[in-house]
């Protein structure tokens, strides 16, 4: 007697339950045998759809794992499909079934509300509610970052309240805000309601993309305010105008067709090589980034990682994607993909249903369409590069950096060193360690250092970096300690430079030395690397590519240099947390410490008679010798302390 196969089983369960199922379009939910849902799907016809289940060949792997282990059916009828297709997009998201693709980063999207429910309305970031009657959104941004950036810069040109409403009623005189002009003072009448109500329509009226209007009207006020010799009014438009002007530079691409879009750009992980180290089983397969376009601005972007099936087919992911994504969002009039999906009327229809307008999904060949697409797969890209270097995978990373670096080894230890002081006191200098499992913690190090204005100080980078150096490596023979194969410098050539000369004379050459610099803009991903000018720590296979001194730029889409980027933010947390301890220790630390003589018990002594270390400057010796302990030579180091 032949064993039944697992699929046959589900499938002969499938085939008891068809009979029940209408014929009408619906919802069908998956059971196992633990009740637990396994897969939510909709159809045009159940019954139909549902046979199809039974026809071994025609389905994945995947699917048939899914079939073995069904136990029961359930379902639910809509009165089309598109309605069908609502819900099975609310049910995935609610009960995520282990079969079906799910967006599992489904928080609720920011947005600015401007309130209507106060004499002295505000603008403000705000999760939308269905319900509230508060006031109007706009919306939604990609972060609350996103948000931040916008209202602090809106608070420049639309000098708006942003303080609570009970502060609004029981402030007696203007904040802070007012005084740098970026409040008008509605808290102690220094503005009517008429003139406040107007900077609102004007705030509004930016934020639904009106402000090439806008900017002519406060030209001419001001213009009319100079004329009439208010200086200090035409003074604030200027402020206002400049920091509109400010607003568009920072949005970036100028597309003055684009108004209401939203640009979904998928990709596989898989789909280039150079990706293809960094991955495990464990890891994500598919990459979507949402970027949104509002009244023609560009509220930012949102990069979403999925794990599914290798191979699957792009379009049909994007075909389950886009309806949950819409599932407590309103959709613009324009989606654009790189991949039209699956099904695209069907999605069209329902999420015109959905937002009550009509819904088109396009793929753009030209124009600002195409343009705003391109921009958004660049940034997916970087997306994903940024993914992959922060993917527990570091020794992976390690190698193909070597690489990068034209090295003829795989570093095994990695020191990171960057220089941190607080307005030219408390310096220090930090190393941090990383190997192929991690960082190594137990084996950073501070560099406390004290001004010395014949070898270095604060403003003498190169003399700090060269005091750290000459400590970390001077006693290495003696030490025992372990050497790095790599060493990376916060800044450019100069400061590996420094770093090398230093190794050289301790007769230390066998370890390759990179400084990273920022752009000139100083912007995070426009790095470059560059090697020592001394051929002794320059790479043999780096002078085969590059002229010597040209600098290695890796590009704003590769793994290596975010991972790059890692090892110098960890040095700098590490010195910035380190400069914190010292400068708090520092404040808590009384001046009469650095006093020879004065111990913790005189010290308490003095405080308790004086009062305060300024008393304590302005007494006198027999003042300071009425205290108890306190000799004349101890009273003559006080005074010479404070002269």
């Amino acid at each position: 007697m032949n064993k039944i196969s697992s699929f046959e089983l589900g499938s002969q369960k499938i085939k008891k339950i068809i009979p029940s199922i209408s014929n009408q379009p619906g919802v069908y939910f998956m059971y196992n045998e633990n009740k637990e849902i396994l897969y939510i799907g909709k159809a045009k016809n159940l019954n139909k759809r549902l046979i199809s289940y039974c026809n071994k060949s025609n389905l994945s792997i995947r699917i048939q794992r899914m079939v073995s282990q069904i136990n029961n059916i359930e379902y639910t009828t809509t009165d089309h499909e598109a309605s069908a297709l609502l819900l099975e997009a609310n049910m995935i998201k609610k009960h995520k079934p282990k079969f079906n693709i799910l967006l599992r980063d489904d928080k609720s999207y920011p947005y600015i509300m401007l309130r209507k429910d106060h004499s002295w309305p505000q603008i403000t970031k705000a999760r939308k509610n269905k319900n509230s009657n508060k006031g109007e959104y706009f919306g939604p941004f990609a972060s609350v970052n996103a948000i931040h950036k916008t209202l602090n810069a809106m608070q420049r040109a639309f000098p708006l309240r942003t303080c609570t409403d009970f502060e609004i009623i029981n402030r007696k005189r203007p904040c802070m805000q007012y005084q740098i002009k970026r409040c008008s003072g509605p808290c102690v009448n220094k503005i009517n309601t008429d003139e406040y109500a107007n900077i609102v329509a004007e705030a509004k009226s930016f934020l639904l993309g009106k402000n090439h209007q806008l900017q002519p009207k406060l030209k001419e006020k001001m213009e009319k305010a100079s004329i009439n010799l208010n200086f200090e009014e035409a003074a604030n438009y200027r402020d206002r105008i400049r920091a509109l002007n400010y607003i568009q530079k920072a949005e970036g691409a100028d597309f003055r067709h684009i108004r209401d879009v939203d640009v979904f750009s998928i990709t596989s992980l898989h789909n280039k090589d150079n990706n293809k180290k960094f991955l495990t089983d464990k890891n994500e397969n598919y990459a979507i980034q949402i970027s949104f376009y509002r009244s023609g601005k560009n509220f930012g972007n949102r990069t979403h990682f999925l794990k599914y099936e290798i191979n699957t087919e792009l379009n049909k992911i994007l075909k389950s994607f886009i309806p949950q994504f819409y599932d407590d969002q309103i959709p613009p009039p324009i989606i654009l993909v790189n991949y039209l999906p699956k099904e695209k009327e069907l999605i069209e229809n329902a999420l015109s249903i959905k937002s009550q307008k009509k819904v088109k999904i396009l793929k753009p060949l030209k124009g600002e369409n195409k343009r705003a697409l391109e921009i958004s797969e660049k940034n997916l890209d970087i997306s994903i590069a940024k993914k992959l270097s922060s993917y527990e995978n570091q020794s992976k990373l390690i190698i193909s950096l070597s690489s990068k670096l034209y090295l003829d080894f795989v570093p095994k230890r990695i020191e990171v060193y960057d220089n941190s002081h607080f307005s030219g006191s408390n310096m220090l200098g930090v190393m941090i360690v990383a190997s192929q499992n991690g960082f190594l913690k137990n084996e950073y190090r501070k560099f406390n250092m004290k001004n010395n204005d014949i070898t270095f100080n604060s403003k003498n980078d190169y003399g700090m970096l060269n005091e750290v150096f000459r400590r970390r490596f001077k006693n290495y023979h003696n030490d025992n300690t372990s050497l790095p194969d790599l060493i990376i410098v916060d800044g450019g050539k100069g400061q590996c430079n420094v770093a090398c000369k230093v190794l050289k004379s301790l007769d230390i050459t066998n370890i390759k030395v990179i400084g990273v610099a920022k752009g000139k803009k100083r912007n995070t991903g426009n790095e470059k690397i560059y090697y020592s000018s001394i051929r002794e720590f320059i790479p043999r296979r780096y002078l085969e590519n590059y002229n010597s001194g040209d600098p290695i730029i890796l590009g704003k889409n590769n793994a290596e240099m975010y991972f790059i980027q890692r090892l110098r933010d960890e040095a700098h947390r590490f010195a910035i947390t380190a400069q914190r301890k010292k400068q708090k220790k520092s404040l808590t630390t009384s001046v009469l410490s650095d006093i020879d003589g004065i111990g913790p018990t005189k010290k308490k002594l003095l405080l308790l008679h004086f009062g305060s270390t300024k008393n304590i400057s302005n007494a006198s010796i027999s003042d300071l010798m009425e205290v108890k302990g306190i000799s004349k030579i101890n009273a003559q180091k006080i005074l010479n302390h404070f002269k």
